[in-house]
């Protein structure tokens, strides 16, 4: 059996962590040149993937408990939602980071217009309502 169709069933005995990571891999041969080949992730990539998700999810699972203790604004659980940070959210926002870091606070965020509201709910791909009352 080839080595790399031996580590293909190991894989696939064991189980892959996150099957719909693949990558494209390049390999040369003397009389072929390159070829291509798209396939999973070797398991040490797979294990640092599994534990930036659960980082992800830890810090996601931080933000609603200080939301739901009246520390932060629905702002920062959609901001953490879908992995953005503060000077990337001022700059979809063309707004101040110092602006942004207010709206992420309770008492910041009770003051917002209609048409920010708005243009925060786009850029997370939800409604003003969702924003407003999200399911945490």
């Amino acid at each position: 059996m080839h080595q790399e169709e031996k580590q293909n069933s190991e894989q696939t005995e064991e189980g892959l962590l996150y099957t719909y990571n693949r990558e494209l891999f390049y390999h040369f041969d003397k009389e072929k040149g390159f070829s291509r080949e798209i396939d999973y992730q070797v398991p040490a990539n797979q294990t640092i993937i599994r534990q930036s998700w659960d980082a992800a999810e830890q810090r996601l699972d931080e933000v609603r408990s200080l939301i739901r203790a009246g520390k932060r604004s629905p702002i920062a659980y959609y901001m953490e939602k879908t992995l953005m940070e503060i000077p990337i959210l001022a700059d979809y926002m063309e707004m101040g980071k110092w602006r942004i870091r207010r709206h992420m606070k309770p008492k910041g965020f009770k003051k917002l217009k209609p048409e920010i509201l708005e243009k925060y709910a786009s850029i997370f791909g939800i409604s003003v309502d969702a924003l407003k009352n999200p399911e945490l």
